[in-house]
């Protein structure tokens, strides 16, 4: 209890951040806790990768669809399929930000 009488009323965002950046990592996980993280950490890259080379030819094919291709679909299904190329595109931006932060 006296434990608990020492502990700050409030902490400012700063020295949050700053104690959680420099916090040692836990100890307490296995070798084999770590390798089952390690094997889905690996999975999910395997399989954002193949999402993203699926979304790329995807995006292409769009790019270079023929206007005749769209010419019996209404204005309202060719502005859906804008609307989702951009949402595309900037889902493959946010996956390049993941990666690139590991």
């Amino acid at each position: 209890m006296s434990d608990s009488n020492n502990l700050p009323q409030a902490i400012s965002h700063k020295k949050l951040s700053f104690l959680l950046l420099n916090a040692l990592k836990d100890k307490s996980i296995t070798s084999v806790e770590s390798e089952k993280n390690n094997e889905e950490h690996e999975e999910l890259l395997a399989e954002l990768n193949n999402w993203e080379n699926l979304t790329k030819k995807l995006l292409n094919k769009i790019s270079i669809t023929n206007e005749s291709v769209l010419e019996e679909k209404s204005s309202e299904s060719i502005m859906a399929l804008g609307a989702m190329e951009v949402h595309l595109n900037m889902a493959i931006q946010a996956l390049k930000v993941f990666k690139k932060n590991k």
